[in-house]
């Protein structure tokens, strides 16, 4: 199991305790206005993706505990640092003293865990008008910047953030992905997945904070407006996907392409009408399955897809009878949709609403295991993934197919069996606590 020592640091009444409760203790915004302020310095062991343990020192920022920090506890507070997060109040009434401190601050860091990460939050800044706010938190961040050369720190983070919107849930997510040691090869499995479930998008979020941990979006070359994931049955095209494969790296071939004997068992797991937002039974305790469907993944059906089948694809790591696949292989060819244009923010306020969503169930006791939503445009499939994350997979509308509109009927159902199948992948990288 491994330990963080992060540090939690800023002037008395600039939200350091506000946010912590916000992010790992369940809080709402409005619920954090009983806090006490921080004495002296509170730890706290904060659990995250199972076994990753973060050791959040949360320091009390009254001028009196600074220099206890910087004198008498110095060695205590600053050594093995793996990670400072600083707090400034957009609103402070004496932001000198605040830039003393930040000084000081990093000149210990530097003395004692150099090698740490820094990140500094420009806090509450809900508090300054919408049209002037890129303006002074551009002025702050240079000041920062100037304090961090000033002491030879030359790598830092800078964000604004508030308790009332997205911002702080950005910040959050980018500080602990920086923690996740193997994120790198995390994503870039999620970037497979994304492929071969003919995905706009696909976000991972961690199950108890849902901060986004990853994110991986769909390559479109914007060329011309076919449809998405074509589908080609030829042995030929399949053993020459297998040689390039092999080519581009042996470690990703966790899915092979194949056309289903039977879509009739697909096609009516959990079929819903039109519905346009729904909570999802689908669960690791309880996940989509037919007997009469085969155990590999499944891919889909898209205009483009001959015979009107839906088309599944298998696992060597997932699939557990693999002669319930249909012998004939497959070769998928990347969309080439015109990239949509995305809100920045999107994840972030996802993150916010979801877990707002996700408290609510708890206090009707209840257990929130995933929803879908569907509109002209997309559908977005939210689900538990692995012991330790959900998943959000999203799939714009296609035309319909036979009638059945897209995300409905067996689209869902392929798209939520290639979920189920793929949690034992993923389970390697997000190992269970």
């Amino acid at each position: 199991m491994a330990k963080k020592k992060v540090l939690l640091m800023g002037k008395a009444h600039s939200g350091k305790t506000s946010m912590r409760s916000i992010i790992f203790a369940n809080y709402l915004a409005r619920d954090t206005m009983r806090l006490s302020p921080t004495l002296d310095v509170e730890h706290h062991h904060v659990r995250f993706l199972g076994d990753l343990v973060l050791n959040l020192w949360d320091c009390g920022g009254q001028d009196a505990f600074y220099e206890s920090y910087f004198e008498r506890d110095r060695e205590t507070i600053f050594r093995s640092v793996e990670l400072l997060i600083y707090v400034f109040d957009i609103e402070s009434d004496c932001p000198e003293k605040d830039f003393d401190h930040f000084a000081g601050v990093l000149e210990a860091m530097e003395e004692n865990s150099p090698d740490a990460r820094i990140f500094v939050l420009v806090h509450k800044m809900d508090l300054v008008a919408e049209e002037e706010r890129d303006l002074i938190l551009e002025d702050r961040k240079r000041l920062i910047e100037e304090s961090c050369l000033g002491v030879g720190v030359q790598h830092f983070q800078c964000f604004g953030t508030s308790i009332w919107d997205e911002t702080l849930y950005k910040a959050w997510s980018e500080i602990v992905t920086n923690l996740i040691p193997n994120i790198g090869v995390l994503e870039s499995h999620l970037s497979d997945f994304c492929r071969i479930c003919d995905a706009d998008e696909v976000v991972l979020f961690e199950r108890a904070t849902f901060l986004v941990i990853s994110h991986a979006q769909a390559k479109r070359d914007g060329d011309n407006s076919g449809g998405g994931g074509l589908i080609m049955d030829d042995n030929k095209d399949h053993q020459q996907h297998q040689e390039e494969s092999k080519e581009d790296g042996a470690d990703n071939h966790f899915m092979e392409s194949a056309w289903a004997e039977n879509t009739d068992g697909l096609a009516s797991a959990q079929k819903q009408g039109d519905i346009q937002m729904s909570t999802s039974p689908h669960s690791q305790l309880s996940p989509i399955h037919d007997s009469s469907a085969d155990d590999g993944m499944a891919t889909p059906q898209t205009p483009g897809s001959p015979g009107g089948n839906a088309t599944h694809t298998g696992s060597t790591a997932a699939i557990s009878n693999p002669h319930q696949v249909g012998g004939k292989t497959a070769n998928q060819i990347t969309s080439t949709s015109p990239t949509p244009q995305f809100d920045a923010h999107r994840f972030e306020k996802i993150s916010n609403i979801v877990k707002q969503f996700k408290l609510s169930c708890g206090k009707a006791q209840s257990q929130f295991q995933g929803m879908d939503v569907r509109n002209s445009k997309f559908t977005a499939f939210i689900d538990a993934f692995t012991a330790n994350t959900y998943i959000m997979v999203i799939v714009s509308s296609k035309p319909q197919i036979n009638g059945q509109e897209w995300g409905s009927g067996v689209h869902k159902a392929a798209t939520l069996l290639n979920i189920q199948k793929a949690r034992s992948h993923f389970e390697q990288f997000i190992p269970r606590s």
